[in-house]
C-alpha cells in the first residue's frame, strides 16, 4: 500500500510540474521568457499543447510587429500632412515578424496533427495565416536593408525566411489570387545569388531552384544555375552528377537553346559520343536550321581533327546566323587541314578562305568578345604576305 501511494504521489507530482510548464509559457509576458520556458518542456508537451505554445510566440511576437507597424502607417500620414515623422524600431520590426512567422510555421505543424483524441481539428491555421500573409513582404524590405549595409548573411536570412514561409504548409491551402506573390520566384533568385557569393552552394541551388519554377525569374534563374553547374565541375565526378541536372533541364524546356548547348557539350567532355550524337540529331530533326545545333555538331568534328565535316558543319551554322566564333572555328579548322598538305598552292587556296572568314570575324566582334580571331589572322597574314606586310603588322601581337 505504501509503495501503491509513493508511486500515486509520484505521478500526482508529474502531472502538476507538466501542467506548471505549459503554464508557465502561456503566462509568458514576451517572447523570450516564452521561448525560454517552452524549450524547457517541449519535449513532454503533446500535439495540441505544443500548437499551443508555438501560438502563444506568435500572439508576443504580433505585439511588437503591430506596435511598429501602427507607428509606420502613422508616420504616412505626418509625411502626408508635412509633420515629423515618429522613431520606428525597424530592426525590431523585421526580428519580431521572422520570429512569429517561424513561430506560426511551427505551431501550424503541431496544429494539424492529431490531438489526444486522434482527431486533426486546427485552431490557430487561419488566423496566422490571415495575420501573417499580408505582412510577409516587409521582410524583403529588411532584406534590402541588409544590404545597404553590405550585410549579405542578414538579407540572407530575412530573403530566406521569405522563401520558407511562402512555401510552408502554413499557406499551402490559401486562395492567392486575392493576393497573389509575386515576389517569391524573384527573392528567391536574389537569395541564390547572394548564397552563391558566400559559396554557400547548397543553399545558393536550393533557392534557384524555387526560382526556376517562377516565370518571370526563370531566365535569370536559369542562367545562374547553369553559371553555378560550371563552377561547380571540377572533377569528372562532378560532371557526371551536373549532367543529371542538365538532362533534367532540357527535358523540361526542349527549346532552350543554352540548356541545349551545355549539354550536349558536356556529353563529348564527358566522351559520350553516342549521347551527343542522338542529341544533335533530335534537335536538327526537329529544327533544320537550328544554329546551334549545328554549331555544336561543328565543334564536336572539329575536336576529334575531322576538318572536313567540322567546316560543313560550321558552313551550315554561318548561312543560318553570322557568327565571329564559329567563322574563327572556320579558320582553326582551315589552317589544320592547309598544315596537313604537302602542296604550296592547295594551302594557300584553304588559306585564303581562312582569311576571308576571319576577316568577317574581325568586323563582327572587333573587341574579340565573343572570339579570339586575331592570332589565327596573324598567322594567315604571316605565311599569304610575310611579316613585313601592313597588314601582319595590323594585327600583330
Amino acid at each position: 500500500m505504501k509503495k501503491f501511494f509513493i508511486m500515486a504521489m509520484l505521478a500526482v507530482a508529474a502531472t502538476s510540474t507538466y501542467a506548471q510548464d505549459i503554464k508557465s509559457v502561456l503566462k509568458a509576458k514576451d517572447y523570450a521568457e516564452a521561448q525560454s520556458q517552452l524549450n524547457s518542456c517541449l519535449s513532454s508537451l503533446s500535439n495540441e499543447e505544443k500548437a499551443k505554445a508555438y501560438n502563444k510566440l506568435v500572439e508576443l511576437s504580433m505585439q511588437k510587429v503591430n506596435k511598429e507597424n501602427s507607428t509606420i502607417v502613422e508616420n504616412q500620414a505626418l509625411q502626408q500632412m508635412g509633420q515629423q515623422a515618429k522613431p520606428v524600431d525597424m530592426q525590431g520590426f523585421y526580428t519580431s515578424l521572422t520570429n512569429a512567422l517561424n513561430a506560426a510555421q511551427e505551431c501550424d505543424k503541431y496544429d494539424h496533427m492529431p490531438n489526444a483524441k486522434g482527431k486533426v481539428s486546427p485552431k490557430f491555421h487561419k488566423k496566422n495565416q490571415a495575420t501573417l500573409w499580408t505582412l510577409r513582404p516587409q521582410l524583403i524590405n529588411a532584406g534590402q536593408d541588409c544590404l545597404q549595409k553590405d550585410d549579405n548573411k542578414g538579407a540572407l536570412a530575412y530573403y530566406a525566411a521569405y522563401v520558407e514561409s511562402g512555401n510552408s504548409s502554413l499557406f499551402a491551402d490559401m486562395d492567392k489570387t486575392k493576393a497573389p506573390d509575386t515576389y517569391l520566384g524573384e527573392v528567391a533568385r536574389v537569395a541564390s545569388v547572394i548564397a552563391f557569393q558566400e559559396k554557400d552552394m547548397e543553399t545558393a541551388n536550393k533557392y534557384c531552384d524555387v526560382a526556376l519554377k517562377d516565370t518571370a525569374s526563370y531566365k535569370d534563374a536559369l542562367n545562374l544555375k547553369m553559371a553555378m553547374m560550371q563552377q561547380q565541375m571540377k572533377t569528372k565526378e562532378d560532371s557526371v552528377k551536373c549532367l543529371k541536372t542538365f538532362e533534367e533541364l532540357y527535358a523540361n524546356d526542349k527549346n532552350n537553346e543554352s540548356i541545349f548547348t551545355n549539354l550536349a557539350t558536356l556529353y563529348g567532355n564527358l566522351g559520350m559520343k553516342a549521347e551527343q550524337d542522338k542529341c544533335i540529331q533530335e534537335r536538327l530533326a526537329a529544327d533544320p536550321k537550328c544554329f546551334v545545333a549545328w554549331a555544336v555538331k561543328g565543334q564536336a568534328e572539329m575536336n576529334a581533327s575531322k576538318w572536313d565535316e567540322a567546316i560543313a558543319d560550321f558552313k551550315k551554322a554561318i548561312e543560318i546566323k553570322p557568327s565571329a566564333l564559329v567563322m574563327t572555328w572556320m579558320g582553326y579548322c582551315n589552317n589544320n587541314k592547309a598544315a596537313n598538305l604537302q602542296d604550296v598552292n592547295q594551302q594557300k587556296v584553304l588559306l585564303a578562305e581562312t582569311e576571308k572568314y576571319l576577316e568577317k570575324a574581325k568586323e563582327l566582334d572587333p573587341e574579340q568578345k565573343e572570339a579570339n580571331w586575331k592570332y589565327l589572322l596573324y598567322n594567315t597574314y604571316y605565311v599569304l604576305y610575310g611579316a613585313d606586310d601592313a597588314r601582319t603588322k595590323s594585327v600583330a601581337p
